[in-house]
């Protein structure tokens, strides 16, 4: 729950919440927020866009941002001032477990930003809690940096065994690339075949990234004997990747 600016209007100086938000490893957690004035009254916020952020409290440097999604829809007054973010566990792989500041800001439509409160003393950031040990972790992630196979503005990853006993139709799978102003095109790329040639493989996601500077996190779903990454530039460096089945 966050509380909305209005320009203009000074009111009393109390708390809206005073709870800190915890998120857990090995699972997805849904995050609903609701904008307020001062009076604790939700505002119409269906032609806005907010972005969620997670803050490491050392560093000061953004971890994790995410976009809100809008579930006002003007009419209905229960979800009146509401947006949600869900945090998956693919969005944690590089996150250890401790705490964190987070914060939400509107996105104007000349692309600046402005600030939301967590509270009417005007404190911007609020407490959030990564924690382990309540759901199973996912297992340790394989890194590849190098040993690509290059074809022209093409590289692509070695096989990477995928489990295939240990994962059903809905397993999922996660992958965290780590780029420099890259743009380019990411594909998965997937084979049931236990000594796979290329002509085995099949596409099974392809994504445009443009000007990304950080980590860039895709979720998969299936059983494959064996998985590749292939990506395409056009500028800038894919610095590493780290997969997770």
């Amino acid at each position: 729950m966050v509380t909305a600016t209005i320009s203009g209007y000074h009111g009393r100086n109390s708390k809206v919440y005073d709870r800190r938000l915890k998120i857990y490893r090995g699972v997805t957690t849904p995050l609903t927020f609701t904008f307020k004035n001062e009076d604790q009254k939700a505002q119409t916020i269906t032609s806005k866009t907010y972005e969620f952020n997670i803050l490491d409290t050392e560093s000061k440097k953004s971890v994790l941002t995410k976009n809100l999604t809008v579930i006002d829809d003007g009419s209905t007054l229960t979800t009146k001032g509401q947006a949600s973010v869900s945090i998956s566990a693919g969005d944690l792989l590089s996150l250890d477990a401790k705490f964190y500041n987070y914060s939400v800001r509107e996105v104007k439509s000349d692309n600046s930003r402005e600030v939301t409160y967590a509270d009417t003393g005007y404190n911007a950031a609020g407490t959030l809690e990564v924690i382990s040990g309540a759901y199973p972790d996912v297992v340790d992630s394989v890194l590849i940096d190098s040993g690509y196979t290059t074809a022209g503005d093409r590289k692509t990853s070695s096989d990477i065994y995928a489990y295939p006993g240990e994962n059903n139709n809905s397993a999922l799978h996660t992958v965290a690339v780590y780029t420099t102003s890259f743009t380019g095109t990411f594909e998965v790329l997937g084979t049931m075949a236990t000594t796979p040639a290329d002509a085995d493989y099949f596409t099974v996601q392809t994504n445009a990234i443009t000007s990304k500077t950080g980590i860039t996190y895709y979720n998969f779903t299936g059983v494959f004997q064996n998985v590749r990454f292939s990506f395409i530039t056009t500028s800038g460096t894919v610095d590493k990747i780290l997969y997770r089945h």
